[in-house]
């Protein structure tokens, strides 16, 4: 996987360089390690359920098998449809320059999950994109590592700490904020039970 990001707005090229972020990156890690009564590391093995085998690590695999019961190359899957169609396949971005357009709202942002974050190392910023991201612009970007028949959503952003690029994925769910009115009435169980709250809160207000 390329380990740079080439970005083109309004006809100016920046260049960075992708650093994963994650919870060891940024807190460190601990490792426990078992020994055995000598002081040598122990390793992990299955049991099988007859008790007959003990598989170590190397001694299990896993294959793709067709209809036929064939097995069958990673590289040979494809990815259809529904109806059975073959999905086109986008090519990898690595080492291609990525147009962006204007910047996105933020509630575009907001109707995904975030998956990975990579934190961008300046080889190249060019002034105006450097401007929009200060002012907290966010921006859409095609960002593929690989070969994939789906469109995974980029972002590109900046805070006080540097220049983020985060994949993320569709929530597929409905935002709800503050100024939503939620109906009680649509959702309250009519059993009588007496950890019933919706019943509870009905009963004090209509004796209120």
């Amino acid at each position: 996987m390329s380990r740079n990001i080439d970005i083109r707005y309004r006809g100016r090229d920046s260049r960075f360089r992708l650093m994963p972020l994650d919870r060891k990156r940024l807190h460190g890690f601990k490792r426990r390690i078992a020994l055995d009564e000598n002081g040598d590391e122990c390793t992990t093995a299955h049991l099988t359920r007859d008790g007959r085998f003990l598989l170590g690590a190397g001694c299990t695999a896993d294959l793709y098998i067709n209809d036929e019961g064939d097995t069958i190359n990673r590289s040979e899957r494809v990815a259809v449809d529904a109806d059975g169609k073959l999905l086109p396949t986008l090519p990898a971005t690595s080492d291609r320059t990525q147009a962006i357009n204007d910047p996105v709202a933020l509630d575009d942002i907001l109707n995904h999950v975030v998956t990975k974050v990579y934190a961008l190392d300046v080889d190249s910023l060019d002034p105006t994109l450097e401007q929009a991201l200060r002012a907290g612009a966010i921006f859409r970007v095609p960002y593929r590592p690989r070969s994939t028949y789906a469109e995974p959503p980029a972002f590109l952003l900046a805070n006080e700490n540097g220049v983020f690029l985060m994949q993320a994925e569709a929530c597929n769910f409905d935002f709800v904020g503050l100024e939503q009115e939620v109906s009680v009435k649509d959702w309250a169980d009519e059993t009588d039970d007496e950890f019933d709250f919706d019943l509870n809160w009905e009963a004090e207000h209509a004796a209120s």
